[in-house]
């Protein structure tokens, strides 16, 4: 009987001392490498300039691969027109596919995150930003530094 007694209090120490896996720091955004700028625009009448990006999830990251936007108050976006994105699937289980569509904004008072979508993580995760207009528009700010799309994972 003592015995199960210790036992069990050494289970709750150990239970309550280990992380949990919904840690913040565990959904650390994580934005991807090489890129400092988001940039796209588009005339009447012709394509919309497209922007790639790409991850690489470590082995064993906990799922699912969140794909985010997310800005400090106040950070600053330069749009005119319809500035509307599609995100694009370029490598995973159906490439080419619309996986997302975001308006890029920031609150001029609180900090903003905007879920894009999620997906089952795999080794590297590569999208196509893309206006979504048929008319004009863009949309450009920095990238990186706490501000702009991330995925996370792990949470």
């Amino acid at each position: 009987m003592q015995l199960t007694a210790l036992l069990l209090t050494t289970l709750s120490a150990l239970t309550l001392a280990a992380p949990s896996t919904t840690d913040k720091r565990a959904c650390t955004p994580r934005f991807p490498a090489g890129v400092s700028n988001i940039a796209l625009s588009k005339t009447v009448g012709a394509p919309s300039t497209t922007q790639n990006l790409s991850w690489d999830v470590p082995a064993g990251a906990g799922g699912p691969c969140t794909l985010i936007a997310t800005f400090p108050a106040g950070y600053p976006i330069a749009s005119s027109g319809n500035a509307q994105v599609n995100v694009i699937d370029v490598n995973g289980p159906a490439p080419g596919s619309i996986v997302g569509t975001v308006t890029f904004a920031s609150d001029p008072s609180a900090p903003k995150t905007t879920y894009i979508n999620s997906f089952a993580c795999r080794a590297n995760m590569q999208y196509k930003l893309v206006l979504a207009t048929e008319g004009a528009g863009s949309v450009s700010f920095a990238e990186g530094n706490g501000a702009g799309i991330a995925l996370t994972y792990g949470c």
